[in-house]
């Protein structure tokens, strides 16, 4: 694995997490279809910039780092800018993604320290594309949708995702507990 910080694949990671601040900023100061369109590109960005690593041979332990971090700031900050602004339960459902992400940080911090390295899952992934798909439908929803009839259906599929995804990544946690519980003695 190579250990280059700056590539083309590294780059795009870095323009993901631009677009998502700039994102965050504009939902801040309730320009939701502009912040809509820049979170677009930053979640179409995510499985770019994987495949561009793969492809050109520029797979690293900080692209890897970037990536992750990049996924987890995205989606955080989000859930919690769309809970602030928008729905409360957003904003709680953030801080039980933060909690998550500690929690799942640190066993794989106590398995490092026994030489041992805890991969992202299938699971993972699923949650990734879940908690990404109803942020955009919340934030499209608000910054496109009047009628009203049409907002709150969207609105329910948005909570049913991000709860799915809860769901899906405490059952990772879970699992990734039993898999590697001898890791983390």
């Amino acid at each position: 694995m190579k250990s280059i910080l700056l590539t083309l694949a590294n780059d795009i990671t870095i323009a993901r997490l631009i677009l998502a601040w700039v994102g965050l900023a504009l939902m801040a100061s309730d320009c939701w279809s502009m912040a809509f369109l820049l979170l677009l590109v930053a979640v179409m960005l995510d499985s770019v910039d994987g495949a561009v690593a793969r492809k050109l041979d520029q797979v690293s332990r900080q692209g890897i780092f970037l990536d992750v971090m990049a996924d987890k700031i995205v989606i955080i900050s989000t859930f919690l800018m769309i809970g602030f602004k928008i729905q409360p339960f957003f904003f709680y459902l953030g801080l039980l993604m933060l909690a998550r992400e500690y929690i799942m940080d640190t066993m794989r911090s106590i398995a490092a320290s026994n030489q041992i390295v805890i991969p992202a899952d299938r699971l993972s992934k699923l949650k990734g594309v879940l908690f990404m798909t109803s942020m955009l439908l919340m934030i499209g929803n608000h910054a496109f949708l009047s009628n009203m009839a049409v907002n709150t259906v969207v609105l329910q599929l948005s909570v049913l995702m991000a709860v799915t995804g809860m769901i899906v990544a405490s059952v990772s946690l879970v699992r990734c507990f039993i898999l590697h519980r001898t890791a983390l003695e």
